[in-house]
């Protein structure tokens, strides 16, 4: 916001740097959700470990890895350009040629994860199925903003709502971007959140276990020596 105010207002001069722009590439934002979301994909390997069958957890870790991935090397930028090419697309539905490779794209990436995410639920324990629920609702709310709001954002974008406009146009624009990068960024919050959660539940766990053996291994020892002594 102040970044944006810095522009249409000449206000809060620090923040006019593209850095502090959260609709572009190597910006603040982008670069907290990254690291969100390779604490994420760390933490969901570690349960992944730790709960029993987590196949679900291994499949999630790697498309939070992947995730990174495409978004910092523009995997599907470079792949919407091949199928431009192979399929020789043309604008419709309101969507550029663009769009539509890069929608083209998402399928080529997401259809073998979904197809692993189904069998890795298929063999999965029941609590590595009840913690990718909620995953899956944080990865659920990622995709609808970095996907959905993005395509809406370009079909008003063509209709004359785009971001160099100053009136109500530029200020409806800029709602969008905002609640897309915001709703990005918080779906990788809810991930990072509900995985620190888990893994701390499961170390909390394996301490108060490990306790609890410690004092049943002292008594044992007591018995022992009393026995002893009789």
């Amino acid at each position: 916001m102040m970044h944006r105010l810095h522009h249409v207002r000449g206000m809060f001069p620090f923040a006019g740097h593209h850095w502090f722009d959260s609709d572009a590439d190597r910006s603040l934002s982008e670069m907290i959700g990254y690291i969100q979301s390779l604490a994420s994909a760390w933490l969901i390997l570690f349960l992944a470990v730790a709960v029993k069958k987590g196949w679900t957890h291994i499949v999630l870790g790697q498309t939070m890895i992947l995730i990174v991935l495409d978004d910092y090397l523009r995997i599907h930028e470079e792949l919407r350009g091949t199928f431009i090419d192979l399929l020789s697309l043309e604008p419709m539905w309101g969507l550029r040629a663009e769009d539509l490779g890069e929608l083209l794209a998402w399928l080529f990436l997401g259809i073998p994860i979904l197809i692993s995410a189904v069998l890795a639920w298929k063999y999965s324990g029941r609590r590595a199925r009840n913690q990718t629920k909620y995953f899956i609702a944080g990865l659920g709310f990622l995709l609808f903003f970095a996907v959905v709001i993005d395509m809406i954002a370009i079909l008003l974008g063509g209709i004359g709502i785009e971001a160099g406009a100053l009136g109500w146009q530029g200020r409806a624009y800029y709602v969008l971007t905002i609640s897309e990068s915001g709703g990005e960024l918080a779906g990788q919050s809810i991930i990072f959140v509900t995985t620190l959660f888990f893994a701390l539940q499961y170390l909390n766990r394996a301490a108060t276990r490990s306790e609890s053996d410690e004092r049943l291994d002292a008594e044992s020892q007591v018995m022992n020596l009393n026995g002893r002594d009789n």
